[in-house]
């Protein structure tokens, strides 16, 4: 595999737990192995999922959608009832129920509106407000495509593995200065290439940069050099394996690279709270920290960005305002799933928190360290995060 200074292992996926040199002491390599293998790809891999998620999606948006708000009624028993169709169960560990938005029964339709209206023109992710709210209706309703269930992603690997690989494409991803938007696409395409394709330790390296290299081709304006990337894994593997395997990738997800950020939901809920930037910045970092753990992949990003700003609010414990509150309040209202599916997802990223400074895999804590993060891994009250759950709201 690639080697780097002082013949430390940049991805080792036979030692995954070597610590290697941090980003910032990348030098020269020196020496490489031949890891070059044909990818084995099995079509009877190919993931069947007996549910339509956009679909289901589609019927409880139009049933619960009045004046261009969303109602929901959460039933004892754990179960949504529609406002028409009655009730729908929640899967186990593959949540998509809705629960979490009863709570906008009481709240004024036109004030939410106005809020994500704001939030959307505010994050520059709209030119216009005439249409915010389809757009922020589109997005809850897409962030249910292509979704995968998790046991199906380390059935070859173990999470050592995928860890290791993570941490490297975030340490090549920092190199780069890459937008934050390519990193979670990139590891989005390499959880579903995962799922679909049978692939070797050899090639996974080779699998996670091109998965890398297609999440830049849809949100870079500039792109490196094939020759640079191969130079990034040491020559390990040559252009042609780089871009035939692209091809197989390409082929693999019917060139369907769209994918709905988590980090989008995360600054719009943290724009209708109104979280400071110690906030934003914690839960950026739990969020990316969700990266490494094959547990989250099952989650909805919705979720994930509900719970990483819940846990950093918990953490950082600010002064609370009657306003804030409200705010917050109004936010955590669009949260789609459960009270128990928000205590789980926190429960794995404060674990996560809490050994991030220990682990071999330390790409984001060293990211998140720097001033201009406000040293915001270093923060003691990640390191007793769980703790502070039983105080969660």
């Amino acid at each position: 595999m690639a080697r780097f200074c002082d013949s430390m292992p940049l991805l080792d996926l036979h030692k995954a737990d070597e610590r290697r040199a941090p980003l910032r002491t990348w030098a020269t390599a020196c020496g490489s192995t031949d890891c070059s293998q044909p990818m084995e790809v099995s079509e009877s891999r190919v993931v069947c999922v007996k549910r339509n998620p956009e679909h289901e999606w589609d019927r409880m948006l139009s049933g619960q959608m009045s004046n261009g708000v969303f109602q929901a009624c959460a039933c004892s028993t754990g179960r949504i009832v529609p406002a028409k169709d009655g009730c729908l169960e929640e899967p186990s560990f593959y949540p998509r129920s809705l629960q979490g938005l009863h709570s906008l029964r009481v709240l004024m339709p036109s004030l939410l509106r106005h809020e994500v209206e704001m939030a959307l023109e505010k994050l520059d992710l709209i030119l216009d407000r005439t249409y915010a709210w389809e757009m922020f209706s589109d997005m809850m309703r897409s962030q249910t495509w292509n979704s995968l269930p998790n046991y199906e992603l380390l059935r070859h690997f173990t999470d050592a593995t995928r860890a290791v690989l993570i941490d490297w494409l975030i340490q090549i991803h920092e190199l780069m200065h890459f937008q934050e938007e390519t990193l979670y696409l990139a590891i989005h395409l390499l959880n579903r290439s995962l799922s679909l394709f049978k692939v070797t330790t050899a090639n996974l390296q080779l699998l996670g940069m091109v998965c890398l290299f297609l999440a830049a081709k849809k949100e870079e304006s500039l792109l490196p050099e094939v020759s640079g990337l191969c130079s990034l894994m040491d020559h390990a593997y040559t252009k042609h394996q780089l871009l035939r395997m692209e091809r197989k990738v390409f082929n693999g997800l019917k060139f369907n690279l769209s994918y709905c950020q988590p980090l989008h939901f995360l600054h719009l809920l943290a724009s209708i709270a109104h979280c400071s930037a110690q906030v934003i910045w914690m839960a950026r970092y739990l969020l990316e920290l969700s990266l490494f753990e094959g547990r989250c992949v099952a989650f909805l990003p919705v979720q994930l960005a509900g719970a990483a700003l819940c846990l950093a609010r918990q953490v950082l414990q600010e002064p609370r305002t009657t306003e804030g509150e409200a705010a917050w309040c109004l936010a955590s209202s669009i949260y789609v799933g459960s009270e128990a599916v928000l205590q789980r997802i926190m429960q794995i990223l404060a674990g996560a928190a809490a050994r991030a400074h220990t682990r071999e895999t330390c790409a984001t804590f060293i990211k998140f360290s720097s001033p201009e993060t406000m040293h915001i891994s270093s923060h003691p009250g990640l390191k007793h995060a769980s703790a502070v759950l039983g105080v969660c709201t």
